[in-house]
């Protein structure tokens, strides 16, 4: 599973030697510990976003985390983290325009006085997401 996570619970039981009951109860355990949990990438031009950017953004380190917090709740923003050196919040903007874009932030983050300074940076084009590859790394039971 960990090479594939759409392996049958039939194949797991043959690749394991478990009984299908066993990798039943298996699977139900990680997934309710947190170990094992499911993550789906859709392509967001198919609910009308064309246009993204990186926002890089100077906060005042004591309004760090409330700033965070407002931005976590912002549509427009997939998501939002802290960083180190002269930014020290990103976020990433996904909108169905740069008209959007520029309303986004110009109307909602930019009446947060607290951004001081604000880069946008626009993507152009993913190569990699987030999910790693798992090639070559050493495979563990289940």
């Amino acid at each position: 599973m960990e090479r594939d996570g759409r392996t049958p619970q039939g194949e797991l039981a043959r690749v394991t030697g478990w009984s299908p009951s066993t990798v039943a109860r298996r699977l139900a355990e990680l997934r309710a510990g947190g170990a094992l949990f499911f993550d789906v990438e859709v392509d967001a031009g198919l609910y009308g976003v064309n246009t993204r950017a990186l926002l890089w953004m100077s906060v005042r380190p004591a309004e760090l985390d409330r700033v965070a917090t407002a931005l976590s709740a912002h549509d427009e923003l997939a998501f939002v983290a802290a960083t180190t050196g002269p930014t020290n919040l990103v976020a990433q903007a996904l909108c169905r325009d740069p008209a959007d874009l520029h309303r986004y932030l110009t109307r909602r983050l930019g009446t947060l006085p607290a951004v001081r300074t604000l880069e946008t940076s626009p993507v152009l084009r993913n190569l990699k997401a987030a999910s790693p590859s798992l090639t070559g790394l050493p495979t563990r039971g289940v």
